[in-house]
């Protein structure tokens, strides 16, 4: 396996790219409002999704709140499951670096999530959070989206919200329908 350093900027910007973009999917459907995504120059090689905030912050004490923070977990897992949809394809496959370090910002953002949920295992909650990420990931309309917004965002360095609309219901992609109450 080469080392990351090894692999060609334009291979790392796309891997970049599908990494950013999954985040952008998945927040995409379970409704994140995404305000930009960026690949940070010279090389965009690391990036960055944004997300409108919420109005409120998370209380331990409402069902909806503790729903909130896993969705948080399933968007941050996300753009590492978006990019091994990268070096698991015909471009990335023989590039491929091994463990990746490119999700240690997710992990760290996750943290106050995980500690407002206090699972018993921390560890099964990102498994499963993951797992979640991956599926809607390979929905074939999300995953047309997927690809479509990671080639967009490698080629411009940037992709704004009304962009994201565009793609996703360019690729047909569809969120499901809002819980009743």
């Amino acid at each position: 396996m080469p080392t990351l350093e090894a692999i060609p900027p334009a291979i790392r910007r796309a891997a970049c790219a599908f990494h950013e973009a999954g985040h952008i999917v998945v927040g995409w459907h379970h409704r994140r409002a995404i305000t930009h995504a960026w690949l940070r120059p010279p090389q965009g090689v690391s990036g960055e999704t944004c997300f409108e905030p919420y109005r409120r912050g998370f209380q331990l004490d409402r069902a909806g709140d503790l729903r909130r923070a896993e969705v948080e977990i399933t968007i941050l897992s996300a753009g590492q499951c978006g990019e091994m949809v990268y070096w698991n394809g015909a471009e990335g496959l023989k590039w491929y670096p091994g463990e990746l370090r490119s999700h240690g910002d997710d992990l760290d953002q996750m943290q106050p999530f995980i500690a407002l949920l206090q699972p018993p295992d921390a560890g099964l909650l990102r498994a499963r959070c993951a797992r979640a990420a991956t599926a809607i990931l390979y929905q074939p309309a999300m995953r047309a989206a997927h690809e479509a917004i990671a080639c967009r965002l490698a080629a411009a360095g940037r992709i704004g919200a009304d962009e994201v609309e565009v793609l996703m219901a360019e690729a047909g992609a569809q969120r499901p329908p809002l819980p009743e109450r």
